[in-house]
């Protein structure tokens, strides 16, 4: 499953506050030659021209494993096999993009990040999109959460149960979650050094609050909320000790990424999702600002957005594809744990809020993983 160390990483630095750099009067008085403005058309999602893209090479950087690989072989392998490009793959490290960015020198050209990272990061690590060159009409409805970014895969933050301890009397809300006499047993919740703003949103839910109406004292109330499961609360660090408390029995609930609950599922853990409520989970494709050839990099976003790619791209990581009409092959138990197709009951967040309260929120959540 995927390696969410790209959201750790990401959080590690400050994000906003990147200087301008200027261009001009490069060492030795050279200059970056400009590129070809080639005339693409109107743009059609998962489509590219033949050999448009001869001796261009481009560097998609992101978090690595089954995740990146497969996104690699649905999408960039035949990008660069139809458009005559070469195409690398990195490791997205956060110091290094924003270094990169700071001298101008960018060598990436597409990267993976979340949605909260591009809000935060919008004109000053992450380039604006050009939306006439990328076909979104088909990308699922208030995915595009700013202007930095169109949707990468879609996932949630999801209350995963132990069928044999409740099966017969499954849970049906957030504030089942908290509920440890009808739901006896240790449940566990992210204490990773990601801060995840729908970890608050999930306890506030449960207490009835429209996450649209959060305010600043809402974060220290949805704290205490889980501190006050006392002993039947447990921490996970990682996606992977997550399903692997899943798949022991550790847990008989956990609060975790969906890709993690499909993990210890397929695996055959006992172990179900509730979709009657969950957090809606969207990274971004995103362009790093500076980006040498923007074009290419738009239209290899363009190329990853179809039906075809994405469909592929479902069936290599078990994320939601990010085109309606991508109709994946998936088996029984990867179709139970798809978000796409519970998206009418998932929650929303309130990005615009968690932009201007990041800092309220990274001191709180420090004191969470920390147990001050």
């Amino acid at each position: 499953m995927r390696n969410h160390n790209l959201k750790r990483q990401l959080n590690a630095i400050a994000l906003g506050g990147v200087a301008t750099i200027l261009m001009a009067g490069c060492a030795g008085g050279t200059e970056t030659p400009p590129v070809a403005d080639r005339d693409l058309g109107t743009p059609v999602a998962g489509v590219v021209a033949d050999g448009v893209f001869d001796g261009v090479t481009l560097t998609y950087a992101a978090s690595g494993g089954i995740f990146q690989d497969g996104q690699r072989d649905a999408a960039w392998d035949p990008f660069a096999k139809i458009s005559g490009a070469t195409f690398l793959q990195d490791a997205f490290d956060a110091g290094k993009l924003k270094a990169m960015v700071d001298s101008g020198n960018v060598t990436w050209d597409v990267t993976n990040a979340t949605q909260f990272d591009t809000a935060r990061g919008c004109g000053t690590l992450y380039e604006e999109y050009d939306y006439s060159q990328v076909d979104i009409s088909r990308v699922p409805e208030g995915t595009i959460t700013d202007k930095c970014m169109v949707p990468n895969i879609l996932y949630g933050l999801v209350l995963a149960y132990n069928t044999d301890a409740f099966g017969d009397n499954p849970p049906t809300s957030a504030a089942d979650f908290f509920d440890t006499k009808k739901f006896p047993g240790k449940r566990t919740v992210s204490q990773s050094p990601y801060v995840d703003p729908q970890t608050v949103e999930f306890a506030l839910a449960a207490d009835g609050k429209n996450v649209n109406d959060v305010t600043v004292a809402d974060i220290d109330v949805a704290f205490d909320k889980y501190r006050a499961l006392g002993d039947d609360v447990i921490g996970w660090t990682s996606g992977s000790q997550a399903q692997q408390q899943l798949e022991s029995g550790e847990a008989v609930m956990g609060l975790v990424w969906s890709g993690r609950g499909y993990g210890a599922a397929a695996a055959g853990a006992p172990v179900a999702p509730m979709w009657d409520e969950w957090m809606i989970m969207v990274d971004s494709t995103a362009i790093p600002k500076g980006v040498k050839d923007p074009q290419a990099a738009f239209a290899a976003v363009n190329f990853y957005l179809g039906a075809e790619q994405q469909a592929r791209m479902t069936e290599l990581t078990s994320y939601g594809p990010v085109n309606v009409d991508a109709k994946p092959k998936v088996d029984a138990t990867l179709e139970t744990w798809l978000t796409t197709e519970h998206l009418k009951t998932g929650i929303a967040p309130n990005i615009d809020f968690w932009v201007e309260n990041y800092d309220a929120l990274s001191a709180a959540w420090a004191g969470w993983v920390t147990g001050s």
